[in-house]
């Protein structure tokens, strides 16, 4: 008779929810496994490490979306700076997206280029939606950026435009 009782206390006290767990990983909530990019550079990418600015456009597709949205993918363009080479560096960045749904998420974050063995170059585009759907959510977008001109690191004028698949997640 007590005991239900006491767990009624237990479930309705603020303090028993205080001694519960923390999320500790954010869920993914969409995530777009298709998606393409081209991105130019400004000056071009070198061998030697220099402050760069670039923008870029594509899109995203394929999306799962776990919001209740309904998103199927998204047209996006970004813009940034930073330290980078054809081997490596760090960018901000700030990029758009406009989602299937008409709607769209601005995302301020940062990236590490890592040059793969293959020639082709991993870019991590890790952000925060600053306003728009998702405002607060985490952004990771992962592009594989195909250098098909394999001398232009070498030239003057550097590595000036690239392309590759991407994926995007957004976690809430």
């Amino acid at each position: 008779m007590f005991l239900p009782l006491v767990l009624a206390a237990v479930f309705a006290s603020p303090s028993a929810h205080a001694y519960a767990p923390a999320r500790t990983a954010a869920l993914v909530d969409v995530t777009c496994p298709v998606g393409s990019q081209t991105g130019h550079y400004q000056p071009g990418l070198t061998y030697e490490p220099r402050q760069v600015s670039f923008t870029a456009e594509g899109n995203v597709s394929g999306c799962v979306d776990l919001t209740g949205n309904g998103l199927s993918g998204a047209s996006f363009t970004t813009s940034g700076s930073g330290t980078a080479s054809c081997t490596s560096g760090s960018v901000s960045n700030r990029t758009t997206y406009h989602w299937s749904d008409g709607r769209s998420s601005t995302v301020v974050g940062t990236g590490a280029i890592n040059v793969k063995p293959n020639g082709s170059t991993v870019l991590v585009l890790t952000g925060t939606v600053e306003s728009g759907l998702f405002t607060g959510a985490t952004v990771v977008q992962t592009k594989t950026l195909l250098n098909t001109d394999l001398g232009a690191c070498l030239s003057p004028t550097g590595l000036t435009d690239v392309g590759g698949p991407i994926t995007l997640t957004v976690a809430l």
